[in-house]
C-alpha cells in the first residue's frame, strides 16, 4: 500500500499462428503493459495487411453511426438530468476473431450503407435550405423600409440590380450624382458601426466602373435569388416554406429513428470490434518479429502472472514460450496498490507525478492527512454540510456513469464529514455561535477550541503537525537514500536535519526562556547542533561518496526549511478566515434586521415593483431569459414588501444568508483544497518524493458502445 504494486518483467515468444488469439486474450483481460522488445537481433514487426482495410471498415461504420445519431433521443436536461442521467448505451457483444468482424463489416455495409447515407444526405438538403432561407430572412427584413420588387433583382438585357450591405457608399454616391447608377440606401448602425442597406441599378455599359465602385464600398451581395414581390411578401412566403421543411425534417427524423433502433446496436457492436482490432495493429511496432514467430515484451503484476500466463497458454494451444523475472528498474510502469477507499486520492499524487518504480507512493499518507487539513481549514460544520451534500450528489447522482464526478464527489464527501466534524469542535456552524449567529438561540454549547479566541493554540497544533510531516519526509527521503545506497545524499539531506530540528529546537526554546536544560544537555546541543550544520554543507558526504556534491546554499536550505515550518500556519489564516467571513455576514443580517424602517410600504417598495416591470420589459424585447428570474424576484419582493414590509425585509435577509453562506462555503472549500494539496506537494513531498514514473497503462480494449457478454450479441 505504501509501496506500488510488485511488477514481473514478460517476454512471451509466439507461433504467428496464434498471434491474433493470445493478442485477444491479453486485450480482454488487460493483464500486460506492452513496451518495445528488447531484443538487437531481432527486427520490429509490423502491421498486417489489415490494416488499411480495418481503418477503412470502421470509418465508414462510424459515418453511419453519426447519421442514425441525428434521431438519438435527447434528454429534457435541466437539474433533473443532472442529478438522474440516463445510463450510456451499451450493446451485447461476443467475443469473434477478425475474419468474422470484418465479413460481418462488409456485409453490413453492402446492405445499409447506401441506404443510410442517402438520408444523411437528404438530413443534409433539408438543413441547408432551411438556412439558406432563414438568412435571406434576415436580408429582407433590411430591406423592409425600401418598397421594390424583387423580380427585378439580378442582370437583364440592359441593367443590373443587386442589393446589398456596404461599408462606403461615398463612391456609389458619386456615381449617383454622375447618372451612372440608381441608389436607393438606409443607415443602420451608430457612429464608427455604420453599414448601408443599398440598392443599386445601373446599365451594363458602366459595369466595369460600378463594380469598382461596389468592391471600394466592400460590397456584399444578398442571396436572393428566386424570390418574388415585394420584401415584405417574401418574408411571409419564406416563413411558409421554411415550416414545410421543418415538418419535412421532422418525418425525416422519425424514419431514422425507426431505422436506427433497428441497425444502430449492430452498427456500434461492429465499430467497437473494428477498432479493438486497429489497437492490435497499433502494438505491432513494438513487437519483435522473426521469420514464423513474434516476441512481445511487457509487465505484469506479479500478482495476476500466473493468471496470465494460463491464459497466454491456452490462447497459443502451446505455441508460445513464457520467460519472466522480477522487474527493476525506474523504467518498469507502476500500478498503484491501494484498497478501494483510497482509490479517489490517487488522482492527487497522479497530478503531481506518478512515482519512480520500487519508490514510496505516498497515497495513503496524504489521503489522511488532506481531509484533516481540509477540515480545520473549513472548520465549519454548516459549510461542512453543503459540501457533504455536494460531494453526495457528485459521488452518486451526477457521477453515477462519470469516473471523474465520481472521484471528486468521494473526495468532497470524506472532507466534508472532516468539516463538520472540526466544525463542532470549534464551534462553528454558519459562523461563530455568537450573538450575531440566527443559529444561537438554538444551539448553544463551549466549544473546545475557538478560533477567534485561541488563535495561538490553533498556530501551535498547525505548527507541531508541520514539523511532525516534514520529519515523517526527511524519514521516508533517508529510507530511499539508504536502501539506494545513496549515503552522500542521505548524511547531506537527512541526517543533517535530523540533528538540526531537535537539537537547534532545544536552544531556541532555551533562548526563549521556555524551558531550561541542564549543562551536558547544553552541550551536547551545541555539538550535535554544529555537527548538523556541518553535514548539511555537503563536505562530510564528499568523504564519504566522491561523486556527492558540495552543499553550496547550506544557508538557504536552512531559512527554505523555516518557510516549509512556518508554511503550515495557514491552517490557522485559513481557518479565521472562514470565520471571519462567516461572522461578517451575520453581523450584516443583524444590522439589517435591526434596522428602523422610517418611510411606509410602498413609499420603499414601489421602487422594485418600477424596477422589475422595466426589466421584464427589457426581457422580453431583448429576448433575455437569464433576467427573468431577477426580474420575478424584484417584482416579487416589491408586492410582498407593499403588504407588510417587515415580510419582504425578512424574505430579503433570509435570501441573503442562503447565498451568502453558500458562496463563502464554496469559496474557502476551494481555499481549502488548494492549501491543503499544497502543503502535500511543496513542504511533504520534496523531502523525499521521486516522480517522473512511468504508470501502467495495459494493453486492454475499450468498449465505447457494447459490452461482451458470455452468450449471444447484437442481433442485426
Amino acid at each position: 500500500m505504501l509501496f506500488p504494486a510488485k511488477m514481473a518483467e514478460v517476454e512471451v515468444l509466439v507461433h504467428d499462428s496464434v498471434k491474433y488469439d493470445v493478442l485477444r486474450v491479453m486485450q480482454r483481460k488487460g493483464f500486460m503493459h506492452i513496451v518495445h522488445h528488447s531484443l538487437d537481433s531481432v527486427e520490429d514487426a509490423k502491421p498486417s495487411d489489415d490494416v488499411s482495410k480495418i481503418v477503412d471498415l470502421s470509418f465508414r461504420i462510424s459515418k453511419l453511426m453519426g447519421i442514425l445519431n441525428i434521431a438519438k433521443r435527447k434528454g429534457s436536461g435541466g437539474i433533473k438530468e443532472l442529478l438522474n442521467p440516463p445510463a450510456p448505451e451499451k450493446f451485447p457483444a461476443r467475443s469473434r476473431g477478425r475474419e468474422e468482424i470484418m465479413q460481418d463489416a462488409r456485409d453490413t455495409l453492402a446492405n445499409l450503407e447506401d441506404f443510410i447515407l442517402g438520408l444523411g444526405q437528404e438530413w443534409d438538403r433539408i438543413n441547408d435550405s432551411i438556412e439558406r432561407k432563414r438568412r435571406q430572412i434576415q436580408d429582407l427584413k433590411l430591406l423592409s423600409g425600401l418598397d421594390f420588387n424583387l423580380e427585378y433583382l439580378g442582370e437583364g438585357m440592359y441593367a443590373v440590380v443587386s442589393a446589398g450591405m456596404a461599408k462606403d457608399i461615398s463612391g456609389l454616391m458619386k456615381l449617383r450624382s454622375e447618372g451612372k447608377l440608381a441608389l436607393w440606401y438606409k443607415v443602420i448602425g451608430k457612429k464608427k458601426n455604420i453599414s448601408y442597406v443599398v440598392v443599386v441599378a445601373y446599365h451594363l455599359k458602366d459595369r466595369k466602373e460600378v463594380e469598382s465602385a461596389l468592391r471600394f464600398a466592400s460590397f456584399a451581395e444578398f442571396d436572393l435569388s428566386g424570390l418574388r414581390g415585394k420584401p415584405g411578401e417574401a418574408v411571409a412566403a419564406l416563413k411558409k416554406e421554411i415550416k414545410d421543411l421543418e415538418n419535412s425534417r421532422e418525418e425525416l427524423r422519425e424514419r431514422i429513428a425507426r431505422v436506427r433502433e433497428e441497425h444502430y446496436g449492430h452498427l456500434a457492436v461492429l465499430y467497437d470490434d473494428l477498432e479493438t482490432e486497429k489497437v492490435k495493429e497499433d502494438f505491432h511496432n513494438r513487437f519483435g518479429k522473426t521469420e514464423f514467430t513474434t516476441v512481445i515484451r511487457g509487465y505484469i503484476p506479479k500478482k495476476r502472472l500466473e493468471e496470465a500466463k494460463e491464459s497466454i497458454n491456452e490462447a497459443a494451444r502451446g505455441l508460445a514460450v513464457i520467460e519472466h523475472r522480477d522487474a527493476e528498474g525506474e523504467d518498469t510502469p507502476v500500478m498503484f496498490n491501494n484498497p478501494s477507499f483510497l482509490k479517489p486520492f490517487q488522482a492527487f499524487v497522479e497530478m503531481y507525478s506518478v512515482p519512480k518504480y520500487g519508490y514510496i507512493e505516498p497515497t495513503v499518507i496524504i489521503a489522511p492527512l488532506f481531509i484533516a487539513y481540509f477540515g480545520l481549514t473549513l472548520g465549519d460544520a454548516g459549510y461542512g454540510l453543503i459540501i457533504t451534500i455536494l460531494g453526495y450528489l457528485l459521488w452518486f447522482k451526477v457521477g453515477r456513469y462519470d469516473w471523474t464526478n465520481r472521484t471528486l464527489g468521494k473526495i468532497l464527501f470524506a472532507s466534508g464529514i472532516s468539516a463538520i466534524i472540526f466544525g463542532i469542535i470549534q464551534g462553528g456552524i454558519f459562523g461563530p455561535l455568537d450573538s450575531t449567529n440566527p443559529l444561537s438561540q438554538y444551539i448553544q454549547y463551549e466549544p473546545l477550541i475557538d478560533p477567534m479566541r485561541d488563535a495561538v493554540y490553533i498556530l501551535t497544533i498547525a505548527l507541531v503537525i508541520g514539523i511532525a510531516q516534514i520529519s515523517l519526509g526527511l524519514i521516508l527521503g533517508a529510507y530511499h537514500h539508504l536502501k539506494h545506497r545513496n549515503y552522500g545524499d542521505f548524511l547531506t539531506s537527512e541526517l543533517s536535519w535530523f540533528l538540526i530540528l531537535p537539537f537547534g529546537g532545544l536552544l531556541i526554546g532555551l533562548m526563549f526562556n521556555w524551558w531550561t536544560l541542564d549543562t551536558n544537555l547544553y552541550y551536547l546541543s551545541w555539538a550535535l547542533l554544529l555537527v548538523g550544520l556541518a553535514l548539511l554543507t555537503g563536505v562530510p558526504a564528499r568523504l564519504v561518496d566522491r561523486e556527492s556534491a558540495i552543499n553550496g546554499m547550506a544557508f538557504f536550505d536552512i531559512t527554505g526549511m523555516v518557510g516549509d515550518w512556518l508554511s503550515y500556519s495557514r491552517l490557522l489564516a485559513l481557518d479565521l478566515g472562514t470565520s471571519g467571513i462567516a461572522l461578517t455576514i451575520n453581523l450584516f443580517a443583524g444590522i439589517m434586521s435591526g434596522m428602523i424602517v422610517g418611510a411606509g410600504s410602498l413609499v420603499c417598495c414601489a421602487p422594485l415593483i418600477i424596477v422589475g416591470i422595466a426589466m421584464f420589459a427589457w426581457v422580453a424585447r431583448k429576448r433575455d431569459p437569464k433576467k427573468t428570474g431577477i426580474a420575478a424576484f424584484l417584482l416579487v419582493l416589491g408586492a410582498i414588501g407593499v403588504i407588510n414590509l417587515q415580510a419582504a425585509l425578512w424574505l430579503f435577509i433570509g435570501i441573503y444568508l442562503v447565498a451568502a453562506h453558500i458562496g463563502n462555503a464554496l469559496l474557502q472549500s476551494l481555499g481549502s483544497l488548494v492549501h491543503s494539496l499544497r502543503l502535500q506537494y511543496v513542504e511533504f513531498f520534496s523531502k523525499f518524493y521521486e516522480g517522473d514514473g512511468v504508470k501502467f497503462e495495459p494493453f486492454r480494449e475499450f468498449r465505447k458502445n457494447s459490452k461482451i457478454v458470455d452468450v449471444g450479441g447484437a442481433e442485426r
